[in-house]
């Protein structure tokens, strides 16, 4: 939906259908008439609903390729008045079956597969949006750091990074479409933290497009809250920092990290093991700054060699496993941390950070089943109503029917 800020800047809001198992162009038809239309009734939004698109590599290739499915779907969006605005380009493959893990973070961006897929998201989002459009495109930061990338991985990714740039100029130059790339940071990945995005930016990046502004302005941050969270670090901090150095914000992904409070506590840790599932990978810090101490996956820190020293941290235990972020409690003594995505919001708002808010929880299908109870649907106006609550503390209004124009 269309929001409007007290400064008279438009704020874009949607949730991120990467929440629906499958990436192709048949299932998000069938999250359009399953999901969006129902969820939007249920706010009664009276005009232009926001899309946040997620297709994987197949579901690109097929829209990239199809003209006329292309047309069709593009003209069910306008006579729906539904606005895809941005687009998840993280995940290439398969997201929802067993055994991703990792796998999510491959190719990388050392690999041309990456790019390709990237490139052809951003033609299809731009043939969908149409001229006169900001679009938004998220991608993974880099690799991950368990594969073990030599030294000179980031200067590679750096120049596909700024080939895709040089490319999205064009594409605007063509279509009258503006997409801009986030490099969404996430524990122990190449880019984790806000301090590692900035090095990069003002390192490898730089070195490639110093001399090209217009290219480098096609590319910026993600901001997870859930990834920024689990780090252990302020969001308005964070925040402030990038726009001190002039490193874009395309999109800020509204979501809540899972908190063990108590990692000493048996009855939390066996809240937690609930959590414990074979798609995802759940990252987990304790400790803040220098301390912080981290393990890739849930099992590490339950039952593997290093499970007593966890137990024994002193914690809390902080988890990325996405939750629905009206959540202040999950399961029994396990919480969230929806007063981190509370503060996001206020920055945002106050200092115009960004166009575009994406509610990501995609791990629907891994909570516990009382947590998904009422179903979907519900559970999603449920978090988009307490968004837009937190907004309009900060004099954030819904644009109606007759004021809406395109992004």
């Amino acid at each position: 939906m269309r929001l409007r800020t007290p400064s008279g800047r438009d704020l874009w809001l949607a949730y991120g259908m990467n929440v629906h198992a499958g990436g192709g162009v048949e299932t998000l038809e069938t999250a359009l008439r399953t999901t969006v239309e129902p969820l939007r009734e249920r706010l009664d939004v009276d005009g232009p609903f926001g899309l946040a698109l997620r297709l994987d590599q197949e579901g690109i290739l097929e829209l990239h390729g199809d003209d006329e499915r292309r047309a069709l779907l593009r003209r069910w969006f306008e006579g729906s008045d539904l606005v895809p605005f941005t687009g998840n380009a993280f995940v290439v493959g398969d997201f929802h079956g067993a055994g991703t893990k990792a796998e999510v973070y491959r190719p990388t961006w050392r690999e041309r597969a990456r790019v390709d897929y990237t490139l052809a998201f951003a033609e299809v989002m731009a043939a969908l949006a149409g001229p006169g459009h900001l679009v938004s495109l998220s991608t993974a930061p880099g690799s991950f750091k368990p594969f073990g990338e030599d030294a000179g991985f980031e200067r590679d990714a750096a120049r596909q990074l700024a080939d895709v740039a040089r490319c999205l100029v064009d594409l605007e130059e063509r279509t009258g479409v503006r997409v801009r790339l986030g490099l969404e940071p996430e524990p122990l990945c190449t880019i984790e933290t806000v301090a590692e995005a900035v090095r990069f930016f003002r390192g490898p990046l730089r070195d490639q497009l110093g001399r090209q502004p217009r290219a480098l302005a096609h590319l910026g941050v993600c901001y997870d809250v859930c990834h920024q969270a689990v780090q252990g670090e302020d969001p308005a901090v964070g925040l402030a920092l990038l726009a001190e150095q002039g490193i874009p914000v395309v999109k800020v992904q509204a979501s809540c990290a899972l908190v063990l409070p108590d990692p000493t506590d048996p009855a939390g840790r066996e809240a937690l093991a609930r959590f414990d599932e074979p798609r995802w990978l759940h990252q987990v810090a304790t400790g803040v700054g220098p301390t912080t101490r981290r393990a890739a996956d849930l099992p590490e820190v339950l039952r593997g060699p290093a499970a007593p020293g966890w137990a024994a941290s002193g914690g809390p235990w902080r988890v990325h496993f996405h939750v629905p972020v009206h959540r202040e409690e999950v399961v029994g003594p396990l919480r969230t941390t929806r007063s981190v995505l509370e503060q996001a919001l206020r920055h945002v708002v106050r200092h115009g950070v960004t166009d575009h808010l994406e509610i990501e929880t995609y791990t629907w299908e891994g909570l516990p089943p009382e947590v998904r109870a009422g179903g979907l649907v519900e559970s999603l106006a449920r978090e988009y109503e307490w968004v837009l609550e937190v907004l309009a503390r900060e004099g954030v209004e819904r644009v109606r029917d007759e004021e809406a124009e395109l992004p």
